[in-house]
């Protein structure tokens, strides 16, 4: 088979291991990696891929983030509108840099893999991809997002917001009408309107409304991700606290629309 997952999960090893992973951002994108690796495989499987597909699906959700180390190591920030693009950077890196071959030597896969990691970060996939490579880009899409609520349960809020913002102060911080309105329409939350540390948290649940696969709603709901994120902050700001509860009914209906639809 040409795609070989653990010769290439060998490489990545190799080349996270350059990077300080005592660093909590470092180490939260490893793990990060290697559950969202799992969350391709879980996605590809549940479509009833073929097994390449399948293979070339887990390789993308290995390599969707090769660009957040450079980023972390130069600007130690998550924050791509402040620094760079990450999943630009990771896209060079691999194709410009020549890294791509270090983790699969066929290079009939290059269009799909670059499309996908191109892709994944974007407010909504680029406009003129194959068939093929579009199914990859809405699978790593989906499994991106799906380990960010994991991300967002398990590591500390300050990692994420950055310092001084803690469970204990987020709550106190306004959500931005355009923010919230745009959340209403259900839509996803474009990077560069996030004003305020509670308009990175929405973020973080509006991004349900740019899931793709009904079986990856299925999941989220199974572990009821978005009700335990949302509890994870003191909302002392009230009228931030009834826009919270206002934005978890929403998406919570949305998922049971979205699910009854596929049923």
């Amino acid at each position: 088979m040409a795609i070989d997952i653990q010769a290439a999960t060998e490489a990545f090893r190799k080349y996270v291991s350059a990077y300080d992973i005592s660093d909590d951002k470092i180490r939260l994108k490893v793990v990060h990696t290697f559950h969202v690796k799992r969350a391709s495989e879980d996605i590809a499987k549940g479509l009833g891929l073929s097994e390449e597909d399948t293979r070339l699906a887990v390789l993308i959700g290995l390599l969707h983030d090769i660009g957040r180390f450079e980023q972390l190591r130069i600007y130690h920030s998550f924050i791509d509108a402040e620094t760079v693009d990450h999943a630009a950077l990771g896209v060079k890196i691999l194709f410009e840099d020549e890294k791509i071959r270090d983790f699969i030597k066929d290079s009939g896969y290059d269009t799909i893999i670059r499309g996908a990691i191109a892709n994944h970060n974007r407010f909504a996939i680029e406009d003129g991809l194959d068939e093929r490579s579009l199914l990859h880009a809405k699978i790593i899409r989906d499994a991106d997002k799906l380990d960010n609520y994991r991300v967002k349960l398990e590591d500390s809020i300050e990692t994420m917001l950055g310092k001084g913002i803690t469970e204990e102060t987020l709550g106190g911080f306004d959500i931005s009408d355009e923010v919230f309105e745009d959340t209403k329409k259900r839509m996803s939350v474009l990077s560069s309107k996030r004003r305020t540390p509670m308009d990175f948290w929405v973020s973080y649940f509006a991004m349900t409304f740019d899931i793709y696969f009904s079986d990856t709603l299925q999941i989220i709901e199974a572990q009821d991700y978005i009700r335990r994120m949302a509890g994870r902050v003191s909302y002392t700001n009230e009228k931030t606290r009834r826009r919270m509860d206002a934005l978890i009914e929403n998406i919570l209906s949305y998922m049971q629309e979205r699910i009854d639809q596929h049923d």
